[in-house]
C-alpha cells in the first residue's frame, strides 16, 4: 500500500481547519473495534472531537449485533467521542445527523449523490456503502458521551465485500482519495455537529429527508419484539419515523431495523 493512500493522523490533520471534529486523531494497522478504543478513552474522560482510525478492525460491527467487514486498507473506519449536552432519548438525532454527513462528504469528494435509509444505512443503486453506529454511556437524564462509528466503503472491488454491499469507487467508476474524503467527513460532521448542539435540528431533519430513499415506502420495522408493517411517513422533530399502518393507525419508530418492501 502505498504511503499517501494510508490514514495517517498527521495527513488527515494537514489543513482539516475544523474546531471541534478532529481535536486528536489517533490511526491503527489493525484494532478489534474502533468503537470499543473511543468508548474506553471516553470514559477515561478524553475531550469530544477525538477521533480514532483503523485499517482494519477484527471484530467490527453494526447495529442490531451484525458485523461489519471491510477489506483492508480500503475504507474508511473511524469512531468519533461527542459530549452532547442531551437527554439519552434524543441520540437518535446523532445517529441521523453523521448520516447527512456523510451524504454530503461523498458528494463533495465523488460527486456522487447517495440515499439514506433510516436510520443509519447510506445506500448507492440499492446497496449498502455506509453503515452507522451510535453507542453512549448514559444517566437518565443526560448522556455522557456518545460515539459515532461510521464505516464507509470507499475502494473496494464489491466481490470482496458482503452480499448487498458495494464501494464509491463502483459507484463512481473511479478511485477516491481516501485522505481527501476523510477531511471532506470531517469538516461536514464538524460543521453538522455545531448545528445540532445550537438547536437547529429542524434544518438537518429536512436535508435528511431530502436524501431518504425510506419515506415514502411500504416497510417493516422491527423493534424491541415487535413488527410493524406500513407506509414510512416520515421522521419527526425527535428523529424518529412514522408508520402509517394499514388499519389508519400511526406508530413511531425510535429505534430498530427497517426493512424496504417491494412495492
Amino acid at each position: 500500500m502505498k504511503k499517501e493512500d494510508k490514514l495517517f493522523p498527521d495527513e488527515i490533520a494537514r489543513g482539516l481547519g475544523t474546531r471541534r471534529i478532529g481535536r486528536q486523531i489517533l490511526s491503527y494497522e489493525e484494532i478489534n473495534s474502533t468503537n470499543d478504543a473511543v468508548f474506553r478513552l471516553g470514559e477515561q474522560g478524553m475531550a469530544e472531537g477525538l477521533c480514532v482510525f483503523a485499517e482494519h478492525q477484527k471484530k467490527g460491527r453494526g447495529r442490531m449485533g451484525r458485523s461489519w467487514a471491510s477489506p483492508k486498507g480500503k475504507g474508511v473506519l473511524v469512531s468519533i467521542l461527542l459530549r452532547p449536552l442531551m437527554p439519552p432519548l434524543e441520540i437518535s438525532k446523532v445517529t441521523l445527523m453523521a448520516a447527512v454527513s456523510v451524504v454530503r462528504a461523498i458528494r463533495r469528494v465523488s460527486g456522487l449523490t447517495l440515499g439514506i435509509k433510516w436510520p443509519n444505512d447510506v445506500l448507492g443503486r440499492d446497496k449498502k456503502v455506509c453503515g452507522i453506529l451510535t453507542e453512549m454511556s448514559a444517566e437518565l437524564d443526560r448522556v455522557n458521551f456518545v460515539v459515532i462509528g461510521i464505516g464507509v466503503n470507499v475502494n473496494a472491488d464489491p466481490k470482496d465485500l458482503p452480499s448487498g454491499a458495494t464501494s464509491l469507487k463502483a459507484l463512481a467508476g473511479k478511485k477516491i482519495p481516501r485522505v481527501k474524503f476523510t477531511q471532506a467527513l470531517l469538516r461536514e460532521l464538524d460543521k453538522d455537529y455545531k448545528r445540532l448542539i445550537e438547536g437547529d435540528f429542524a434544518e438537518l431533519a429536512e436535508e435528511w429527508e431530502s436524501h431518504s430513499v425510506t419515506s415514502g415506502r411500504r416497510v417493516i420495522a422491527r423493534t424491541f419484539g415487535r413488527k410493524i408493517e406500513g407506509l414510512a411517513t416520515g421522521i419527526d422533530e425527535d428523529g424518529a419515523l412514522w408508520i402509517r399502518r394499514d388499519d389508519g393507525l400511526q406508530e413511531k419508530v425510535l429505534a430498530g431495523d427497517v426493512e424496504h418492501l417491494r412495492s
